[in-house]
């Protein structure tokens, strides 16, 4: 009796920890918020968030939020570690492009015939 209720036991076990749901699912390094510094504009340094989501379609938007407001980025692309994006600002048009290392980001946004340095890294909650 004692052997057929370990063996159950090891079973049960067994089952528990190699049916999780947790082992199949595969979080998205990219989605979540990125606290982003862009350098030397014509305002200064401006500190903003970059906020990625992705649709069931597989597909990415993000927006750019600062002091001077709220823009969602246009032709928003994730590909090989790379970002690609465009957002307006007081009817000037900018990009967004960079590199991701993991949980850093480092690009430009390009606008006014000046590329600014942008540099930031995840917000990990």
């Amino acid at each position: 009796m004692k052997k057929t209720c370990l063996f159950f036991g090891f079973i049960a076990l067994f089952l528990v920890t190699n049916c999780g749901s947790s082992k199949n699912a595969k979080i998205d390094p990219y989605i979540g918020a990125w606290s982003l510094l862009i350098e030397d504009t014509p305002q200064g340094d401006v500190s903003s968030t970059l906020s990625i989501l992705k649709n069931e379609s597989g597909e990415y938007s993000g927006t750019l939020n600062s002091d001077l407001g709220i823009f969602k980025l246009s032709n928003f692309k994730i590909m090989d570690l790379k970002l690609s994006g465009s957002f307006v600002v007081q009817d000037i048009d900018f990009d967004l492009t960079g590199n991701f290392e993991e949980t850093i980001f480092k690009g430009f946004v390009s606008g006014m015939g000046s590329d600014f340095k942008s540099n930031g890294k995840k917000i990990i909650e």
